[in-house]
């Protein structure tokens, strides 16, 4: 009960370390509680570096407003270090001391579940030539290091906006007459780009909702 009536702190993070992540937004809604150091290690888990590896500073949403790194290492609070319950609070991860964040390794086994689940799912025929890299993006390696959701239940990594679609294919997914539908459907090389083919790709899509591992594909 008494988390339930706890404020509640939106921090948004904007990884600036590359031109592929400039763009992305990671979003984290923290009891008011977290400590620092709590809310580093969420984020460092989120996006797939190694803690203590990178930088949090003070934004307006687009640019730095304080140069200042926030302490990792303070016993404060996110709220008594400045964080405002019931608004939006930007920040912008950074290189630190000058080198990029360090990429947290995958487990052991990691690399061989991956190259499964690129193949999962209906393949082409014998012969043909096939899609190696479905659903595999290196913009959004970070779903790769969480595990799967005690729910048992697959996300969708929101590629910059895409909620609608995400809540769509979900949707789409939890509706057994139309998953199993989707399933019986054969695809066809020679008639189609496996690439463009959306009942194809949507097939692959379902069959890593359903037996992926990972916690969003």
């Amino acid at each position: 009960e008494c988390a339930a009536e706890e404020p509640r702190v939106l921090c948004i993070i904007q990884d600036t370390t590359n031109s592929k992540t400039v763009n992305e937004r990671v979003t984290l809604n923290l009891p008011a509680s977290t400590p620092l150091k709590r809310l580093f290690e969420d984020v460092a888990a989120k996006v797939g570096y190694v803690n203590g590896s990178f930088d949090l500073l003070w934004s307006n949403g687009d640019n730095v407003t304080d140069t200042t790194p926030i302490d990792q290492n303070s016993d404060k609070t996110i709220l008594d270090a400045g964080f405002e319950p019931g608004k939006k609070n930007f920040l912008h991860l950074t290189d630190k001391d000058g080198e990029q964040p360090h990429v947290m390794q995958e487990e052991s086994g990691a690399t061989e579940d991956g190259a499964q689940e690129r193949f999962i799912g209906p393949l082409p025929r014998e012969g043909s030539i096939g899609c190696t890299h479905d659903y595999v993006s290196q913009s959004y390696s970070y779903s790769s290091v969480l595990s799967k959701s005690e729910t048992g239940y697959v996300g969708l990594v929101n590629q910059a906006m895409t909620c609608y679609l995400n809540s769509l294919l979900q949707t789409l997914f939890m509706t057994p007459e139309f998953r199993n539908a989707l399933y019986k459907w054969e695809f066809e090389e020679s008639e189609e780009d496996p690439e463009r083919s959306i009942p194809y790709q949507l097939q692959r899509l379902f069959v890593l909702l359903q037996t992926s591992k990972k916690r969003a594909i």
